[in-house]
């Protein structure tokens, strides 16, 4: 199980140091201490692996200036709350939600979250997740810029750490959060999650082609599904109950958590990741089970913000390789003519990034004085 133990540690009397972030890439601080100051290790976030962006840096005892504030009842802590960022939410911040296997929420008076880069904002996801563990809004707390001294803490261990690795028994954890995504009538076996609709407001690692990428999918009897669109509730449904799963590396991909063991999954790779796998994606596929298959991403990419063009081609090679049936006839005409309707699409998103960056450039530079 790579080191995991499912273990948890009761701290009376626990010093909480407040979250300080130096950058992005940065070093983060920031955990739980016992009372004679030592640190508790099952409180620090795995960090720094493979390309993750903040890595952790706590002393290994702390020291406490000024008197703490007093934290009354019994108190569960579960980590970083990561709400304004889907993928990190679904896999670090569910990590320690183990717990309620054994523990039940009624046993605390409140759960403590560290803050994190993301901010603390709280989607719809979040209060759906919260709530199948019967977390309260008003029962969550975040970590304040000072010490705290909390009189009861319950701390467990992550199960998975970030780009890592990951305990598989974290299943059950997704389990309860989709125990009520039903299976609707007119549920496709196939999902293709695209970004196409996600792109119109980020621009970072945007696939200029989707719309072609999309067309070959749904020319396989795949359906084009846009997450963010849809309820959470529909969401984690149409996962829970497809027998194929297909996208591009990143969050979207991440909901594989929420699939039936044995299922497929599809990856579409990430440049960054130079011909494998995104590392996470690969420990939520340890999670749910899944059968996953990669097609490495085939193409250019170009831009500050890494604007990508898959090579269709590649990816038809990619797919016929895996067994899916071959394109009915007349399908090289219609791609030709799919291409064509879409260029203007293609070619806007491969130049708003770049025209973006430039625009904010200039906005930022100093206004020279007259004379």
């Amino acid at each position: 199980m790579n080191g995991f133990s499912r273990s948890f540690e009761i701290v009376k009397g626990a010093l909480v140091t407040p979250t300080h972030i130096s950058g992005v890439p940065g070093d983060l601080s920031g955990c739980v201490y016992r009372a004679d100051g030592s640190r508790v290790a099952l409180s620090e976030r795995f960090g720094g692996h493979h390309g993750d962006l903040m890595r952790t840096r706590n002393p290994e005892r702390a020291t406490v200036r000024t008197s703490p504030r007093a934290i009354a009842g019994r108190g569960l802590y579960l980590g970083h709350f990561m709400g304004g960022h889907y993928g990190h939410f679904v896999t670090e911040t569910l990590s320690t939600f183990w717990i309620f296997a054994g523990l039940d929420i009624a046993s605390f008076d409140y759960v403590l979250f560290h803050p994190f880069v993301f901010g603390s904002a709280r989607p719809e996801y979040t209060h759906h997740c919260l709530a199948r563990f019967g977390i309260a809004p008003e029962q969550v707390r975040l970590v304040p810029d000072e010490v705290l001294c909390c009189a009861h803490l319950t701390v467990p261990e992550r199960l998975l750490r970030l780009n890592h690795s990951v305990d598989p028994r974290l299943r059950w954890v997704y389990q309860q959060i989709n125990t009520d995504a039903a299976r609707r009538a007119d549920q496709p076996e196939r999902l293709y999650l695209s970004r196409r609709q996600f792109s119109r407001r980020n621009f970072d690692r945007v696939m200029a082609n989707e719309v072609l990428v999309e067309d070959a999918f749904r020319n396989r009897g795949f359906e084009i599904v846009y997450p963010e669109t849809l309820p959470f509730l529909h969401q984690i449904g149409l996962y829970r109950h497809c027998t194929v799963l297909a996208g591009f590396s990143g969050s979207a991909l991440h909901n594989a958590v929420f699939m039936q063991e044995g299922a497929t999954l599809i990856e579409l790779g990430d440049p960054r990741y130079e011909g494998r796998p995104a590392p996470t994606q690969v420990l939520c596929n340890v999670i749910s089970g899944v059968d996953a298959r990669f097609i490495p991403f085939s193409g250019r990419t170009f831009g500050g913000r890494q604007t990508m063009l898959f090579d269709i081609d590649a990816l038809e090679s990619g797919l016929d390789q895996l067994g899916w049936p071959q394109q009915p006839q007349g399908w090289r005409t219609r791609k030709r003519r799919t291409l064509a309707a879409s260029l203007p699409e293609i070619a806007y998103r491969s130049l708003r990034p770049g025209l973006g960056e430039m625009a904010r450039r200039l906005l930022k530079r100093p206004s020279r004085e007259a004379g």
